[in-house]
Formats: structure tokens, C-alpha cells, sequence
């Protein structure tokens, strides 16, 4: 295990080379950076452009970050861009309804709370900024699940229906499709104890350009303090309308 630990950690502290450098590279060079032999260096930066982290020039043999660096930078400036331009969001709906306030972005086959505003109630639900959590499950995730595309939607229930035949959970999936098509029709999700007994939350994706689901938004708390219909109906407008502005700013024309 250490040895693989260590082997990790060469791998990235050779990308970083190349990310300091700002320029093409030779083995001799990274290894002479990296104080290791020259053949493990090129066995490393040949795994590297075999996964496309690393190209290599064919005239000069020398190499650059690839197209798969590119793709991981992309995916966190969207998501750094998302956090930045939700936050006055989130802040007025917590100041409008002193509940807790999450901002959820994909990742993988979950979702992953990257912005939180914690309650200041006595009784809250405290989830952590980087807590993963399920897309099936739960308001903040279904409210991202309802918009993916079908062939998304169907691999993701794909996989709950494996885990829960691994798990032995008592989940639905026929429920879980027919809340799907509600959302879609509603434009937010409302759940009770989906993830975990006794919390509740009401959510709305955030759209992109592409009309296609870059995260959620949503309001969350104890069940008692969610089963009051005129505070559901208060939510609901104050998340549709602040999710919909939110959309505009990242792209999407309705």
C-alpha cells in the first residue's frame, strides 16, 4: 500500500513539473526535477500520455499536458464558477427562511455539497461542504436527476437498483420514476427521510446553456418544520424564482 501511496504521489508531483514549467519537457529534464532515474521517470510519463494526461511532440519526443488535464480544469472552473455565482442566491433564501441552504454539483454518479449556509435554528439537519450523497435520493439529488438526459437518468437508476439489491434498502424505483416526471412537471422536489430519517428539503436544479442540469439548490430541515403546506408554498416560489435568475446567469434561455 505505501508503495502504491508513493507511486501516486511521483505521478502528481511530475504533472506538477510540467504545470510549473509552463513548457514541453524531456524525461531527462522531469527526472533531473524529480531526482529519480531516468528510466522510471519515462515509465511514468509513458503511462501518463497512455491515459491522457501527457502528450508527446512526435518530432521532438518531448512532452505536454494533455486533453485530460484540460477536461479536469474545465470541470473546476464550472464548478468554481457555479459556487460563485449562486451565493447571493443562497444567501437570500437563507435570510428569508433561516433553514439550512446547500449548493450540490455533480460529481461522478453523486452529488457533492460544495456551498452550505448552516441553520442558526436549535434543531437543524448539518451536513458537510464535500459530503456525497446519492442522486436517487434525497431532494437536492432527484432535483438534479429529473432534467439529465433519459439514457443518464436510466444509468443512474441502473445503479440504485444494483445497490439495492446489495443493500437489501427499501427503495422504489417505480416511485422513484414517478417522482422524476412530477419534478419535471413542477420544476422543484420536495422529500421527507429520503436519505435520512426525519429531514426533509425542498430543491430546484440549476440549468446550463445546454438546457442540462449543473447542480441544485435547496432548503432543508427537520421533518415538523416542513409538513406546514403555506411555508412549503413559500419555499417553493422563493426557490423557483431565485434558481430561475441563477439559470439565466449560467447560460440558459427557457
Amino acid at each position: 500500500m505505501k508503495q502504491n501511496d508513493s507511486y501516486i504521489k511521483r505521478l502528481f508531483t511530475l504533472i506538477d513539473c510540467f504545470a510549473e514549467a509552463k513548457t514541453d519537457l524531456g524525461v531527462r529534464e522531469v527526472s533531473r526535477n524529480l531526482n529519480i532515474s531516468r528510466s522510471a521517470t519515462g515509465r511514468m510519463m509513458k503511462d501518463l500520455k497512455e491515459e491522457g494526461v501527457l502528450t508527446q511532440d512526435p518530432d521532438t519526443t518531448l512532452y505536454s499536458l494533455g486533453a485530460r488535464v484540460l477536461k479536469w480544469a474545465g470541470g473546476y472552473l464550472e464548478t468554481s464558477d457555479l459556487c460563485k455565482r449562486s451565493l447571493p442566491y443562497m444567501r437570500h433564501l437563507f435570510n428569508e427562511t433561516n433553514e439550512s441552504i446547500s449548493l450540490y454539483a455533480i460529481e461522478g454518479n453523486e452529488r457533492v455539497c460544495v456551498e452550505r449556509f448552516e441553520s442558526l435554528q436549535n434543531v437543524r439537519m448539518v451536513e458537510e461542504i464535500g459530503q456525497h450523497f446519492k442522486l436517487y435520493a434525497g431532494s437536492g439529488g432527484r432535483a438534479i436527476l429529473a432534467f439529465m438526459q433519459p439514457a443518464e437518468i436510466e444509468r443512474i437508476l441502473e445503479i440504485a437498483r444494483q445497490e439495492i439489491q446489495e443493500t437489501g434498502s427499501q427503495i422504489d424505483l417505480s416511485e422513484i420514476h414517478e417522482h422524476l416526471n412530477d419534478i419535471r412537471k413542477l420544476g422543484y422536489s420536495l422529500s421527507h427521510g429520503q436519505w435520512l430519517s426525519g429531514a426533509s428539503g425542498i430543491a430546484a436544479p440549476i440549468l446550463g446553456e445546454s438546457g442540462l442540469p449543473l447542480g441544485s439548490v435547496s432548503i432543508s430541515g427537520p421533518t415538523d418544520r416542513f409538513l406546514d403546506p403555506v411555508k412549503i408554498e413559500k419555499y417553493k416560489n422563493l426557490l423557483l424564482s431565485n434558481m430561475r435568475e441563477l439559470s439565466r446567469e449560467m447560460g440558459f434561455e427557457s
